[in-house]
């Protein structure tokens, strides 16, 4: 669209026609007046004077009429400069009495008065910020002395603004900062953020304050005019941080103690139960002498197995405390898979045996050695097998099998066709002293920590524990030690 249009008035053939010197001096004047232009019910520019089509180049369609209205300001960047203008409009009808026509009159703005309005302007916002925001804003002069201070001061220290006005920044803080006064020294005089201070408030209770400030230079001398900035309250955050701390410490002292509490009565009990196992074991085995009937031989095998068992629960809890509080340790050697597995095998199938269980292994061939802690491993197969052999049912079948995976891994799986378990109570089976509700685990004894020390003590080895389980089908349980562990030859 060709937005300069010729519109130049030409003197007429008879210069002595009043009615052409009327029509040259009328044009004379809207070519001389403020920028002009007409446009169309499209927005098309169809008349435009000559100081609109100097500016015409910086309008854009947006910024003629129909789309602007009467009153709007526009800003045009001619060249260097940046001229402001407010538009008059006026609608021209038609025939069908809809506006055909509308003008528009550039009437360019005094910047005096642009100035003062964005002034205005500038100052409403900070004011409105000043409200708004949490922090409470400061201003000092070049002596360092408080020539403003937000409303917001009053939320913190209960003082007015106009209160802390006139006092020096430096006297805020309860003590004198050190920090605070080097950094606004004259040879310094850089911004600072986040300087910690305490503030008294009016009613005496010491707040923390968090203040930031930056320089103040005059623009035009360099001359130094002072500090602005801001201060945020952190009272309230300090209180939760000390109450957290404080919650941690408690909870690590109680922890500690309750270790040392249950090392101590594993000692005390460990003691006496050993004196009950060794006796049973020497009348067990009638070493001085006939017990005489042998109902008095069944309750010695009695004792003694269940002198074992509350052993094995004592061990168990302790090793729980250990790992919990970060106290268990690990002795490495050189380990073989093969060796390992078949030793568990032999220690459990009396028990699987009395389950009226298959007890297997089924371990590949060549499998290399791992550095790990022998007795951990081997308590971790136990566990497992154990907890197989106890939930599944006469007739039933457990296995362990060991393989090298696809990264070069130890693989161990502990699989049986127990009575499994529910997929929404896997998480609980694994949790320290957690039990799954079922008819048949009511029936058997146990802490629920042998799921959990197995997880735990293979985590230790940097390996991964696996548990998937289907109701009335069978649970497996698959270890991975990292192949960083495997020995190769």
């Amino acid at each position: 669209m060709n937005t300069k249009l010729d519109s130049a008035p030409q003197w007429p053939q008879e210069p002595d026609n009043p009615a052409s010197l009327l029509g040259v001096f009328k044009g004379q004047l809207l070519d001389y007046a403020s920028p002009i232009c007409v446009t169309d019910r499209q927005g098309d520019l169809v008349y435009s004077n000559a100081a609109y089509q100097v500016l015409a180049e910086y309008i854009t369609a947006d910024e003629r009429a129909p789309r602007r209205q009467d009153g709007d300001e526009i800003a045009l960047v001619t060249g260097e400069r940046i001229e402001r203008f407010i538009l008059r409009t006026q609608s021209i009808g038609g025939s069908d009495g809809l506006p055909a026509l509308t003008a528009t009159v550039l009437e360019p703005r005094h910047d005096g008065e642009w100035a003062s309005n964005a002034l205005d302007s500038a100052l409403e916002r900070l004011e409105d910020i000043t409200r708004l925001v949490t922090d409470w804003i400061w201003e000092t002069n070049r002596n360092l002395v408080l020539t403003f201070v937000s409303p917001r001061v009053n939320d913190t220290t209960g003082y007015h603004q106009f209160e802390l006005t006139g006092r020096a920044l430096v006297d805020l803080p309860t003590e004198k900062n050190k920090t605070l006064q080097a950094l606004l020294e004259p040879k310094h005089r850089k911004p600072f953020r986040d300087l910690e201070i305490q503030i008294a408030a009016r009613d005496g209770q010491l707040r923390d304050v968090l203040l930031s400030g930056l320089p103040i230079y005059c623009r035009e001398s360099g001359d130094f005019l002072g500090f602005r900035g801001t201060a945020h309250d952190v009272t309230e955050a300090r209180c939760r941080e000390t109450a957290i701390r404080k919650a941690k410490e408690d909870a690590e002292l109680s922890s500690r103690a309750k270790s040392e509490f249950l090392a101590n009565m594993s000692h005390e009990l460990r003691t006496p139960l050993n004196a009950i196992i060794g006796f049973s074991e020497i009348m067990g085995g009638e070493m001085l002498g006939p017990l005489g009937s042998e109902q008095y031989k069944g309750y010695v095998h009695d004792i003694s197995d269940s002198a074992r068992h509350l052993l094995a629960l004592i061990s168990d809890i302790l090793d729980a405390s250990k790992i919990e509080s970060g106290h268990m340790s690990m002795s490495e050697t050189e380990v073989d898979p093969n060796a390992l597995i078949h030793s568990v095998i032999r220690l459990m199938t009396p028990r699987a045996g009395r389950a009226g269980l298959n007890l297997n292994a089924h371990v590949d061939s060549g499998l290399s050695k791992v550095l790990a802690d022998e007795t951990k491993l081997k308590q971790i197969l136990i566990n497992l097998t154990a907890n197989a052999v106890k939930f599944t049912r006469p007739g039933g079948r457990v296995d362990l099998r060991a393989k090298t995976g696809e990264s070069g891994e130890l693989v161990i799986m502990v699989s049986d066709t127990g009575i499994g378990i529910a997929p929404e109570d896997i998480s609980r089976a694994l949790t320290p002293f957690g039990q799954v509700e079922s008819h048949m685990n009511r029936s058997f004894e146990g802490t629920g920590l042998g799921l959990p020390l197995a997880k735990s003590m293979t985590e230790m080895h940097g390996g991964t524990f696996e548990l998937v389980s289907q109701l009335e089908v069978g649970t497996t349980v698959t270890l991975r030690l990292p192949e960083s562990r495997v020995l190769r030859t």
